[in-house]
Formats: C-alpha cells, structure tokens, sequence
C-alpha cells in the first residue's frame, strides 16, 4: 500500500523516483508513447499518488530538465574555475552533453510542449537556470575565445542544442530515408557535439 510522505526528505525521494522512471522511459520512447501508469510501474508508486507531485508528464519532463541543466551548469562552472587546454575544454563540454542527452532529446522534440503544459511558476524556475547555463557559457568563451563575440557564440551554441540529438539518434524512418539519400551522418553524440564545438572556438 502506497503511503503518502510525511517529510520533506520523502518528498523529494519520491519525487526523484518519479524523475528517474521517466527518464528511463523518455531515453526509449516518445513522450506521447508514455503514460503515468508506466511511471506508476516502475517506481511502485500509484499513479493516483503520482498526481501528488506532478500535474503531467510534461511537468516531470520539466523537472528532469531542470535536475540535468543543473548538472550540466555544475559541470561547466568548472571551465571557468580551473584551467584547461581549449582540447580538454571541447572534450568536457561534449562528455557532459553526451551524460546529459536527455536534455537535447527534451530540447529537439518535445520543449515547446512541455513548456505551454507548465505553470508560469515552474517555469520561471526552470528559465532562471537557463540563464545560468547562458552566463557560464558565455564566461567560457571570454576565456577561452576572446576574439568572438560571447553572445553570437551563445546564439549559435544554444541553437546548435536543438539539433544534436536528431543527428546522432534519427528516427527508423529518419535514418532509413537518411541511408536512401546519402545524408546521414554516422557520429556518436559526443562527436557531432565536438565537431561544432572546434568550429565555435577556433
């Protein structure tokens, strides 16, 4: 018998099984092939309790992305914390997107969704950690690129984040229609992310 949590600890233990049954689940379907009770099944949790701690499922998604720009952010602060060649910054910076690809799934296929499906609140939360995310990243580049702008460099960064994840990881019928032509291109994420990323700091 499902028991509701009495702490905040709790609380937010259960919250993270929640997150951590949807990413599990996003990584290997679409987001419209998923539903709470799936959530519901893998954390043992009711899908009657689930709505305790989210409204949708787009706001766990929300919540997932909020927990991994954490991460990533986490990550990058450490570029502008400690020294590292341009090579070892390149590197870092496609390890983390590469252990965060959650986040370029999120962004490329379903943000726009997520973000109409959620409360102002929640996302002014969410949106105050993108703009840590666009300071940093922009610190990197006054340090280790001086003689691009920080701001066009951001610009061609965060849109670049939209399409890493459909070039590393297309569709069936993306990849098959891809392989016809002769367009697609046969990169890890990591790869494809570094590859830009050389062309933004040279």
């Amino acid at each position: 018998m499902y028991l509701r949590a009495r702490t905040q600890e709790q609380f937010d233990e259960r919250k993270k099984e929640i997150i951590e049954a949807m990413d599990s689940l996003y990584l290997k379907k679409s987001l419209n092939e998923i539903y709470l009770k799936d959530i519901s099944e893998l954390t043992h949790i009711s899908r009657t309790a689930i709505y305790f701690y989210y409204k949708s499922k787009e706001e766990i998604l929300l919540d997932s992305l909020f927990n991994h720009f954490i991460e990533l952010d986490d990550g990058l602060e450490t570029l502008v914390e400690k020294d590292y060649s341009k090579e070892e910054m390149i590197d870092l910076i496609s390890n983390l997107l590469d252990k965060n690809m959650i986040i370029l799934k999120i962004m490329s296929s379903n943000l726009e969704e997520i973000e109409r499906s959620t409360s102002l609140e929640n996302l002014i939360v969410f949106k105050i950690e993108i703009k840590r995310f666009q300071n940093i990243f922009k610190n990197i580049v006054k340090k280790y690129n001086c003689k691009k702008d920080p701001e066009t460099i951001l610009i061609t960064f965060s849109t670049m984040l939209y399409g890493y994840y459909p070039t590393a990881y297309p569709n069936p019928i993306q990849k098959e229609a891809m392989e016809k032509t002769g367009s697609y291109i046969k990169l890890a994420l990591k790869d494809v992310i570094s590859s830009s990323l050389k062309i933004l700091f040279e």
